[in-house]
């Protein structure tokens, strides 16, 4: 079954944009527009940009930064929880082995 495309309209500095999404998307959409719309208002009020073309690409630059930061940051948790995972293991083995009193 496939989902229905609709149109939408989201609003980024002001300006009202349509875009097309599947129903069901809906909601993220507009999350992320806000989002969009935040973080784009966040530069042009720090005056490192004035025009729309260079905030949007200093905005996304930005973004595009805390995304690879953040699957760095994800890798990093990942390697940690492995390594907790092993040692886990690593006991319950050395538990399950024979003592010398189970040997007697």
């Amino acid at each position: 079954m496939s989902t229905k495309i609709i149109s939408t309209n989201v609003e980024i500095m002001g300006k009202p944009y349509p875009v097309r999404c599947p129903e069901d998307e809906l909601t993220a959409l507009q999350q992320a527009a806000h989002y969009l719309d935040q973080k784009m208002c966040e530069v042009r009020d720090s005056g490192k940009a004035i025009n729309l073309e260079r905030i949007a690409i200093i905005t996304a630059l930005n973004m595009a930064y805390e995304l690879l930061q953040a699957g760095h940051q994800k890798s990093g948790f990942i390697d940690k929880i492995n390594q907790y995972i092993l040692k886990l293991q690593e006991k319950l083995d050395l538990s399950s082995l024979p003592t010398q009193a189970d040997m007697l």
